[in-house]
């Protein structure tokens, strides 16, 4: 199987193991590397999530796609910088990927072009500081801010 990908696939092409793969492009060729997975029998997006690398200034988008006709998950990953950070959508290929694509938004700030829904508010009506998955957000800071101090004694059994 893993041939059969590199044929159609431009990227590096890591074999973690014969049922695991690991796929890293651009992001040019993000949608178009998933819609050639798609053909090959990966047929089900199981996870559409974002990794913040604070050091890189950049997200890594991580699509999951499984082929349960050959058993395998391909794990798909690119690159995209922070400042302005967008991506085309994979709605058109993965249906199941429209609330994955609004979690990108919502948690991240990660626009997703195509989505219209990527930047409303799904779970966090009103949110007016950086996007909570983000390490640069201080979630001690925004406690702080946001909730009174309680005194609580804490008790392990």
């Amino acid at each position: 199987m893993v041939e059969e990908i590199k044929k159609v696939i431009k990227g590096e092409i890591l074999e973690k193991s014969p049922q695991r793969i690991i796929i890293k492009v651009k992001k040019d060729s993000f949608s178009s590397t998933l819609n050639a997975l798609k053909g090959l029998s990966f047929k089900r997006l199981t996870l559409f999530t974002a990794v913040d690398f604070v050091k890189d200034n950049q997200f890594e988008l991580v699509a999951l796609v499984y082929s349960n006709e050959n058993k395998i998950l391909a794990i798909v990953k690119t690159r995209i910088p922070k400042e302005n950070p967008e991506i085309e959508t994979i709605t058109n290929i993965y249906p199941n990927a429209f609330k994955y694509e609004v979690e990108l938004g919502e948690m991240f700030g990660i626009k997703v072009i195509g989505n219209p829904d990527s930047m409303k508010p799904f779970l966090l009506e009103g949110w007016e500081d950086l996007p909570p998955l983000r390490k640069d957000f201080d979630s001690i800071k925004y406690a702080t801010e946001h909730y009174e101090a309680r005194n609580v004694e804490v008790k392990y059994d």
